[in-house]
């Protein structure tokens, strides 16, 4: 494990091995609140072609209803057919007007891309961009090019790469944005044989897919394999998620939807709390209907294929809603504070916004689901009882649920410490110190 993580990992996160009641006092420098809600991504298939992607009008629907400012998508380019490229930036234009970004994967296999790449090709990819106002956030190497069906996968790939970090940081224009490493789908012994990555990308790349079980499930797993290929280096994840096919009678892990919204509050803090800057979750919407719910891959969506939304997707959007705070950096003040609970499931976060107000998100990090697949069964975890200490008292403690809502959930005022009840999803505890101005605007609705 890459040592910044474990220190993270150390400042942010309850230690496991607490069984009895046990205070622990912390002194920590808080995350901007817009961190969090700057996190956060999703999966698309835009150049599909007769799928729930196909609805461009609904694809903007459910972007603006979840409130992502980042999309990861195929940034397919074609040499010598500018109809299909001019076309594909088009839709991404359309989608940017939302305020979002996006991180394009470029991929050789199929024919999609050309390899080598070329700084020509990465120059008129960027035209197309500014073109059609597409912001980049980032290019990505093949998607998880070890299943893609490609004979000597490792030398393609690892040439691949080098061509096309050589290209983006040699073209003036993309000379500053981030290359992600390729990803892997494959057995552990892939990593090794793809090797050292690092003088051709900036950031790794995971899918720590947690089958039925917690965001974190896979995360330790997911870099201990990836060290092989990234090194020191942070990582993206850039795809998780839970598939809702419950009537599978094969062994393909799923999920009920109500679970998979309670793992969803907790992905994006969860990979925070690593320092792993990026998480996009796969993906938007079901593609395909399967009203039966039986095929695994067709109901990852954070909608349904009819575009309504299941509860991940009112999660994220709750979340976004709570946690959003744009505007100038955060100089953010140390908090010193105090915890005391018996569980050793409950891991936390601190945030700040510009206000001044503390953001404490708390999680109970556990399993909702019994078994491996779809014939295991949900399971209720109780709230658990942690009491809050800060220093002194403050002026007010108010208390939020977005699994539920954006609503004030408990509200305390003039308390130096008060008893959470803290759920198997996030509850955002705002602490504020001093009185806020009276003309400042809630933004939760």
């Amino acid at each position: 494990m890459n040592k910044s993580f474990f220190l993270l990992a150390l400042v942010f996160s309850l230690p496991a091995q607490a069984q009895a009641q046990t205070t622990f006092n912390l002194v920590e420098t808080p995350l901007p609140a817009d961190s969090l809600a700057d996190s956060i991504g999703v999966n698309t298939h835009m150049t599909y072609t007769g799928v729930a992607y196909g609805n461009l009008t609904e694809v903007k629907k459910m972007l603006s209803l979840l409130g992502v400012r980042h999309v990861r998508d195929g940034g397919k380019y074609y040499v010598g057919q500018p109809g299909y490229n001019s076309d594909e930036f088009a839709t991404f234009g359309q989608m940017a007007a939302l305020g979002i970004s996006f991180d394009l994967i470029l991929d050789y296999n199929r024919g999609t891309d050309p390899n080598p790449m070329t700084p020509t090709v990465i120059s008129e990819i960027q035209v197309l961009a500014k073109n059609h106002n597409v912001p980049i956030d980032s290019f990505e190497g093949p998607n998880e090019i070890d299943e893609g069906g490609v004979g000597d996968w490792v030398t393609e790939t690892r040439s691949f790469m080098k061509s096309v970090n050589s290209s983006v940081k040699s073209t003036s224009t993309t000379s500053t944005i981030p290359v992600v490493g390729a990803s892997l789908a494959g057995p552990n012994s892939d990593y090794p044989l793809l090797g050292n990555m690092t003088a051709a990308e900036d950031f790794g790349n995971i899918h720590p897919y947690a089958n039925t079980q917690y965001p974190s499930y896979n995360f330790d797993f997911a870099i201990s394999n990836e060290v092989h290929v990234s090194g020191n280096q942070n990582v993206y994840v850039t795809e998780a998620g839970w598939s809702n096919a419950i009537n599978t009678t094969d062994n393909s892990p799923n999920v009920t939807e109500a679970v998979a919204g309670r793992y969803m509050s907790r992905l994006f803090f969860e990979a925070l709390l690593r320092g792993w800057p990026r998480t996009y979750v796969y993906e938007l919407v079901d593609e395909m209907p399967d009203p039966s719910l039986t095929s695994m891959q067709q109901h990852f969506g954070l909608f349904r294929n009819d575009y309504s939304a299941k509860p991940a997707a009112a999660v994220i959007a709750n979340t976004v809603v709570l946690m959003s705070d744009k505007g100038s950096p955060v100089n953010p003040r140390a908090l010193s504070y105090s915890l005391t609970t018996a569980s050793s499931a409950i891991h936390h976060l601190l945030f700040q916004k510009r206000d001044g107000s503390y953001w404490l998100a708390i999680w109970q990090e556990v399993s909702n689901w019994k078994g491996w697949n779809a014939q295991g069964y949900a399971i209720t975890n109780p709230d658990v009882s942690v009491e809050l200490t800060l220093q002194a008292p403050a002026d007010s403690i108010h208390t939020y649920r977005p699994h539920d809502s954006t609503s004030v959930v408990e509200t305390f005022t003039e308390q130096k410490s008060v008893t959470l009840a803290v759920p198997d999803h996030v509850l955002l505890v705002r602490i504020s110190l001093v009185a806020p101005p009276t003309n400042l605007k809630a933004t939760a609705q």
